[in-house]
């Protein structure tokens, strides 16, 4: 299992040329709680008689940073507990409740796919230690070597904000308690929230080229939010002023081109740039425009405005140009 775990883990953090997810980078803190479910574990070596482990609890932190390829790693912090019933002695001469405990420290590594604007599933694998602890007619406990499988699922309700949900396949490895040996092997549906050290880029400042003389193509630029392609009030604006341009001036096509800046890979980015292409061709389209007159394209990061090495945010490389062309006036 152990094996397993370790396998996928692997599997899915080779798959970081795929696009990564709209969470965002950096270091960020999170708080969970939810159900810890026991599998069967041997305590008959001193009873005659245990009911099955009740549905128990978990509560656990994270401290964590994500890279802007998808992977993050983070520390947990979780305890788990369930409660047992048992009988002692073989005419039940003692009854009563017991519980098994695990206190836990864990280092995690997962891989954030993109699911959409603000969603992300994440799946990966953690090791640390755990101490398991029997609380009954016999106490005891053992620190031992832990593994897990985990996978969630993230929504940002806003810039630095996400809820989430998630399992974990978690094992504390070989225990030795009072006399007996056994794994623990806990699966945990938690919930969560999730806080993202992140601060949003202002839009950067509407740069227009000089006008051009009487005849020649007439330019717009339209900004973008990092990692985004909807369209700012500013960007609006600007689209609006290129299809009324358009209108007054007897322009008969529009070429729109999308750009990005060095963040990411090529392969992320181009997709984005000609998303940034389209939401400008649909914003012409809703001021007026007719859409058989729009021709888009996308760059990704091949053309910058403001020449910088790779994994450089830069605002005015986050763009689309609007050509107006065929003017008869």
């Amino acid at each position: 299992m152990f094996k397993t775990i370790l396998l996928a883990g692997a599997g899915a953090l080779a798959l970081t040329a795929t696009a990564t997810a709209d969470t965002p980078p950096g270091t960020y803190i999170g708080l969970a709680a939810g159900a810890n479910f026991l599998e069967d574990i041997n305590l008959n070596a001193f009873r005659t008689n245990i009911d099955e482990f009740n549905t128990g609890y978990y509560v656990g932190g994270v401290v964590g940073y994500k890279w802007t390829n998808g992977i993050r790693a983070e520390f947990e912090a979780s305890y788990r507990e369930n409660d047992f019933d048992f009988f002692f002695g073989k005419t039940a001469l003692i009854q009563g409740t017991g519980q098994v405990r695990a206190l836990s420290g864990m280092l995690n590594v997962l891989y954030d796919f993109d699911l959409g604007p603000d969603m992300a599933l994440s799946v990966g694998a953690g090791v640390g230690a755990s101490r398991v602890s029997l609380v009954d007619f016999f106490d005891g406990r053992d620190v031992v070597f832990a593994y897990q499988g985990i996978a969630e699922f993230e929504y940002m309700v806003d810039d630095n904000v996400g809820v989430f949900l998630g399992y974990n396949y978690f094992v504390a490895d070989n225990f030795d308690i009072s006399g007996f040996q056994d794994d623990y092997i806990a699966h945990t549906v938690k919930i969560g929230v999730k806080y993202h050290f992140y601060e949003p880029e202002a839009a950067p400042m509407i740069v227009e080229p000089p006008p051009p003389p009487p005849m020649a193509a007439k330019t717009f630029i339209v900004f973008f939010n990092f990692d985004k392609s909807d369209l700012t009030p500013e960007a609006q604006a600007v689209v609006a002023e290129a299809a009324a341009t358009f209108a007054s001036t007897g322009a008969v096509s529009i070429m729109v081109v999308g750009h990005t800046d060095t963040v990411g890979s090529a392969a992320y980015n181009l997709p984005l740039s000609q998303r940034r292409a389209a939401s400008v061709k649909a914003g012409l389209a809703a001021n007026g425009v007719p859409s058989g007159a729009i021709s888009t394209d996308g760059r990704g990061f091949s053309e910058p405005l403001v020449s910088t090495g790779p994994g450089v945010k830069e605002p005015q490389n986050r763009r689309a140009t609007i050509d107006l062309t065929g003017s008869g006036t």
